[in-house]
């Protein structure tokens, strides 16, 4: 069960993540959103703990460097901005 907490804090936070990145772009919003859920409902029925943690920590890491990777092309898109977010992973 703890398992499932993880993965559904690892999903909210990849939702919070592109809606901070992209609030002005609501093409990229609507694209980063299908994505994601399109990723998680692919594992969904997932019931083995080791295969829900051996997927959750690409996901995590995928996550951090997909913040960071997001947040350095927006400063390079917009470097009158200063973008900031906090990573809650």
């Amino acid at each position: 069960m703890a398992s499932r907490r993880q993965v559904l804090k690892l999903f909210k936070s990849l939702h919070r993540t592109r809606q901070e990145v992209f609030k002005n772009d609501t093409r990229a919003l609507e694209a980063a959103r299908q994505k994601i859920n399109e990723e998680f409902k692919n594992h969904q029925d997932e019931t083995s703990e080791e295969k829900i943690n051996e997927c959750s920590y690409p996901g995590k890491i995928c996550y951090k460097t997909t913040l960071l990777t997001l947040i350095n092309q927006q400063k390079s898109m917009n470097p009158e901005e200063n973008t900031s977010l906090s990573p809650e992973g």
